[in-house]
C-alpha cells in the first residue's frame, strides 16, 4: 500500500487518459514468450489435458491422499479490496492460492513453479497493470481459476446468458479437473486450504458450496462513489494500453480478466435487458457514470438477495466493507480470521504488518458532477443502504 502524490480527476479526464511511466520505470510487462506460450495452451486444448493428466498421474500418490477442507473464496465486484485481502491470506501457512507464474500453465501448477523458480523473470517486484501502487512478482498471488471455468462453463463469461450457478448444476468434467488441479497445488505449496480469488465468482455460491458445503466466502463491496471511480478509472487505463501492446487485449481475454477494457463483460445477474441498459450508458460519455452505477447495484442487490434467500450462503459468506478494512484494520482481520477459521497465532506477524500499512487510497481523488452524484445516489443508494453506506 505504497503512498503515491494525490491527484484530482475528473470522469472528463479520466474518459481522456494517457499512460504515464512510473517514476522508476518499473513497470509490469508480460513477457512475449509467455504470451506465446499461453496463446498455445489455450488453442491446443489437448495439450493443456496431457500436461493436466501427466502431472496428475506423476503426483498421484500424493494428490490421493490430500483433501480439499474448507477453500475460501474471496470475491466481489472488481476494485472493492478483494486484492490486498488475496495477498493478506495467502501469507498464512494454512492457505495456497495459485500465483502470477500460474496464469501461463495453469493446468501443471507443480511442474510449472520448479521450472519458474530456476528461470530469472519477474524476480524483482513491479507494479502492476493496473497502476495503483500494489507490486508484484512471478510468485505474487493472483486470480488463475477463471482460466478454468471458463473453459468447462459455457456460460462462465457470457454476459448474454445468466451467469447465475445454483446446486442443481452438474458439471463432472469440470469439477474432477478442478479438485484435482486444487489438490496439486496444495501439494505442490505444502498447505492444508485452497484459497482463491475470482470476481466472477460473486455469481457461484450455491455451486461452489455444492461442491464444498464448507467453504467460506469473503465478500468485498465498497462505497458506490469511490468503486466507480477506481473502476472508470482501471477501464481507462486498460484501454489505453491496449493501443500500446498488441498482445494484452489477446492475454485478458485468455486468462479470463475480462474486468476492463474493450473486452470487459459483464457478470450477468439473470437481468440482461440490464446489461443492455448497462452498455447503452457506458458507449455515452454523457452517462458513462451511471453504467457503472447501474452494474454495481446490479452485483450487490443480487448479494444481498442470496444472502437473505439462502441462510446457508449467509452461513458461508462475510461481507467486508473496503473503509472498515482500511479505518479499523485490528478489528475486520479477526473478523476474517475467525471467519475462515484460520489459525490467528501464526498470523500474528502477517495482521501487524496489515494493521500498520492498510489505509484508503491517497493518490488519486475523483470528482463527480452535479449531475454524476445524482445519478450515482438513484442507482445505488437503496441497496448500499443495505449495506450500511448512508450516500
Amino acid at each position: 500500500m505504497q503512498s503515491q502524490q494525490f491527484r484530482k480527476i475528473t470522469f472528463r479526464g479520466i474518459l481522456s487518459m494517457k499512460i504515464k511511466k512510473t517514476s522508476s520505470g518499473n513497470k509490469f510487462e508480460f513477457p512475449a514468450p509467455m504470451f506465446f506460450l499461453v496463446k498455445m495452451i489455450n488453442d491446443i486444448p489437448g495439450f493443456a489435458n496431457t500436461l493436466h493428466l501427466l502431472e496428475s498421474s506423476w503426483m498421484q500418490n500424493r494428490t490421493k491422499k490430500q483433501d480439499i477442507i474448507s477453500p475460501v473464496y474471496v470475491t466481489g465486484l472488481a476494485r472493492s479490496g478483494t486484492t490486498v485481502v488475496l495477498e493478506m491470506l495467502d501469507q498464512h501457512r494454512d492457505l495456497a492460492s495459485h500465483r502470477y507464474l500460474h496464469m501461463v500453465v495453469p493446468y501443471a501448477p507443480h511442474w510449472f513453479q520448479k521450472i519458474a523458480d530456476n528461470v530469472p523473470i519477474m524476480t524483482s517486484p513491479s507494479e502492476r497493470l493496473h497502476q495503483d501502487g500494489l507490486l508484484v512478482n512471478k510468485n505474487s498471488p493472483e486470480a488463475v481459476e477463471e482460466i478454468f471455468w471458463q473453459r468447462f462453463v459455457n456460460n462462465a463469461l457470457d454476459e448474454s446468458q445468466s451467469n447465475l450457478m445454483d446446486a442443481s448444476i452438474s458439471n463432472p468434467q469440470f469439477e474432477a479437473f478442478y479438485k484435482a488441479n486444487i489438490k496439486k497445488l496444495l501439494q505442490s505449496r505444502k498447505a492444508e486450504r485452497y484459497l482463491a480469488k475470482n470476481n466472477y465468482n460473486v455469481t457461484r455460491f450455491e455451486y461452489i458450496l455444492h461442491l464444498f458445503p464448507d467453504a467460506k466466502f469473503v465478500v468485498m463491496i465498497r462505497n458506490p462513489f469511490d468503486q466507480i471511480a477506481s473502476l472508470a478509472k482501471q477501464d481507462a487505463i486498460f484501454k489505453e494500453m491496449e493501443k500500446h501492446d498488441p498482445h494484452l487485449l489477446e492475454v485478458t481475454k485468455l486468462i479470463g480478466h475480462r474486468e476492463f477494457g474493450t473486452a470487459k463483460v459483464c457478470i450477468n445477474t439473470d437481468n440482461y435487458e440490464k446489461i443492455q441498459m448497462i452498455r447503452n450508458k457506458w458507449n455515452n460519455r454523457e452517462t458513462y457514470v451511471e453504467g457503472w452505477a447501474l452494474y454495481w447495484s446490479s452485483i450487490y442487490e443480487y448479494v444481498y438477495k442470496i444472502l437473505q434467500r439462502n441462510p446457508t450462503v449467509k452461513k458461508a459468506a462475510l461481507v467486508v466493507r473496503y473503509e472498515d478494512l482500511c479505518d479499523s484494520p485490528s478489528e475486520i482481520i479477526d473478523r476474517i480470521i475467525s471467519h475462515t477459521n484460520i489459525d490467528p497465532e501464526s498470523f500474528k506477524k502477517v495482521k501487524q504488518h496489515y494493521c500498520s500499512t492498510l489505509h484508503r487510497p491517497t493518490y488519486y481523488k475523483t470528482s463527480y458532477s452535479k449531475s454524476e452524484q445524482d445519478h450515482i445516489i438513484n442507482a445505488t443508494g437503496e441497496i448500499a443502504s443495505k449495506f450500511s453506506y448512508d450516500l
